[in-house]
């Protein structure tokens, strides 16, 4: 699974789909000191967008030619969002409530 980082328009968040200029994968391949990849049609990747939402997607196929082409890739929903550095999350007090069992050991789940 590889990671691309970029940022997505409103148009493009809509439509679930981005075009990834292959120079630009590269780039990004090489600062983090990895192999420069090639991917397939059907490859997962993993999108990181502004630096802190992170999308699950798939190469469409590879459009135009040469190192002047990019990847058609289709995303869906945010997976997660990252925590700025030096932020805890809040926790909240939870209570926990035991349900007596009912009759014929069904368990009634209102609270």
């Amino acid at each position: 699974m590889e990671l691309i980082e970029t940022t997505l328009t409103p148009v493009q968040r809509r439509a679930g789909a981005l075009l990834v200029s292959w120079t630009d994968l590269a780039s990004q391949q090489r600062r983090r000191g990895e192999r420069v990849r090639v991917l397939a049609p059907g490859d997962d990747v993993m999108l990181q967008v502004d630096g802190d939402v992170v999308h699950r997607g798939r190469v469409l196929r590879y459009v135009g030619t040469g190192a002047e082409g990019s990847y058609l890739v289709m995303f869906g929903p945010v997976l997660s969002r990252r925590a700025p550095v030096g932020h805890s999350p809040r926790v909240q007090d939870v209570t926990v409530r035991v349900v007596p069992t009912q009759r014929d050991r069904r368990v009634n789940l209102y609270l």
